[in-house]
């Protein structure tokens, strides 16, 4: 029998209110929830992704001259490809060893006490593309350690947790599925940027059709 995994994504206070320049709304509500998590439940293994950006990064609109929010097209950054891809440009933010990129104080002192395989990953880290799945850029063309963590401990199913719904957790949700993992997103341990009724009922949808699946809560 596989193992199972915990999967938090981005928890940092760039994505948190009241002062995070990216703040998801309500995203503070879920430290408390997704700790309980950590201290209630037999996890075999825990990671944790967080944004980790240089100043010059692509993402940010500061460094296109345009403002915050704005739609663009990004230009795949591999050699040979044509492809493009539309985009939303953002405030800048989970600078490298900024406050802004830390761990919500709380949960990192949670998630150090952990007696299991624990790990976090970085991921944005290239300025020079997008990154919003946990395994790997937009392109899937860079890849991060983390599905090497979960092959090494024996992972099958991986719950995910985090923010931002509609953007990280999603992706990166999708991205485990395609690598063959059993995958449920717990939706009452997740903020969407985008979160009226008909926008998170569109995502449930098409995260269903990508073999994710969706459950309130464990």
């Amino acid at each position: 029998m596989g193992a199972r995994a915990l999967l938090i994504i981005d928890i940092q206070n760039d994505f948190l209110p009241p002062k995070g320049s990216l703040a998801v709304q309500n995203g503070d509500t879920i430290i408390e929830p997704v700790i309980k998590l950590l201290q209630d439940h037999d996890w075999d293994c825990v990671a944790m992704t967080k944004d980790w950006h240089r100043p010059d990064h692509i993402s940010f609109a500061k460094n296109h001259e345009l403002p915050d929010f704005t739609a663009f097209t990004y230009d795949s950054p591999v050699t040979g490809s044509t492809e493009k891809q539309a985009a939303t440009l953002w405030p800048v933010h989970c600078v490298q060893n900024t406050w802004g990129s830390e761990v919500a104080e709380r949960l990192l002192a949670q998630f150090s006490k952990l007696e299991v395989p624990h790990t976090i990953v970085n991921k944005g880290y290239l300025s020079d593309r997008e990154y919003y799945s946990g395994f790997n850029d937009i392109w899937n063309d860079h890849h991060t350690e983390l599905d090497a963590f979960f092959k090494k401990n024996n992972v099958t199913e991986i719950y995910v947790v985090g923010l931002a719904f509609d953007f990280c957790v999603k992706n990166t949700a999708i991205s485990a599925a395609d690598l063959g993992y059993h995958v449920t997103i717990f939706k009452n341990y997740t903020k969407a940027i985008v979160n009226d009724h008909k926008s998170t009922d569109s995502l449930i949808q098409e995260l269903t059709q990508k073999k994710v699946y969706v459950q309130d809560s464990i």
